[in-house]
């Protein structure tokens, strides 16, 4: 199942704000990024849906990586896509 929820800017900050985010400390982008991410541990996919795609939840989510690395989901993106380009070239030699 597919979810075609996606949070804006507006709605990280609001967010965000809700979770005490200093945006000081934090970029509304990244976190916008992780929410838009960590929608997965929602109604997406039943087997993994532990937030119900509550909003502060998956914001809960996000905000823990993000206290971990600043760029998190910017590096998950990357790492995401060359392993997706890895894949196409295996499958390109079969």
């Amino acid at each position: 199942m597919t979810s075609s929820k996606h949070f804006t800017i507006e709605e990280a900050k609001r967010i965000g704000e809700a979770l005490g985010i200093d945006w000081s400390n934090f970029d509304v982008e990244q976190f916008r990024m992780g929410l838009n991410v960590e929608l997965e541990h929602g109604k997406r996919d039943s087997s993994t849906n532990v937030t119900q795609d509550d909003e502060v939840l998956t914001g809960k989510i996000a905000l823990a990586h993000l206290n971990e690395i600043p760029d998190y989901y910017t590096r998950l993106q990357k790492m995401e896509t060359e392993a997706g380009e890895s894949m196409h070239k295996t499958k390109k030699s079969e």
